[in-house]
């Protein structure tokens, strides 16, 4: 399978991913939640290898005009669940899966350095 990256066009953590991929000539698809939500069979794969708190951005400004209340109900994988599914812009980005299934939330240099050793 292939890499992906998922993520929205418009946020600079995405923009610096694609760019950093680009550069050292590695394929990837690149889904944008935008376009193509993604599943809850996709997302529960995510939560097998991560805390659903690292998938919630909230920094955000889907976290940060829920309501309180709605806010204080994320309290377990359940929860965090139905939020991403209704709101898949919360999710935190850009989630990178790589051809051989690593898993990595947000971008930064050494990160993907660590997950493409070959090209760093």
């Amino acid at each position: 399978m292939d890499t992906r990256l998922f993520g929205i066009t418009q946020c600079d953590q995405v923009r610096a991913a694609r760019k950093w991929l680009d550069s050292r000539g590695l394929p990837y698809v690149f889904v944008d939640f935008k376009k193509e939500a993604p599943t809850e069979s996709l997302i529960q794969e995510w939560l097998k290898h991560l805390p659903f708190d690292s998938l919630i951005n909230k920094r955000g400004r889907t976290w940060r005009t829920l309501p309180e209340d709605h806010r204080r109900q994320i309290i377990d994988q359940p929860s965090a669940l139905e939020l991403m599914l209704s709101q898949p812009l919360v999710i935190k980005r850009p989630v990178l899966v790589t051809r051989d299934d690593k898993l990595a939330v947000g971008f930064s240099d050494s990160l993907y350095a660590s997950l493409f050793p070959q090209t760093a």
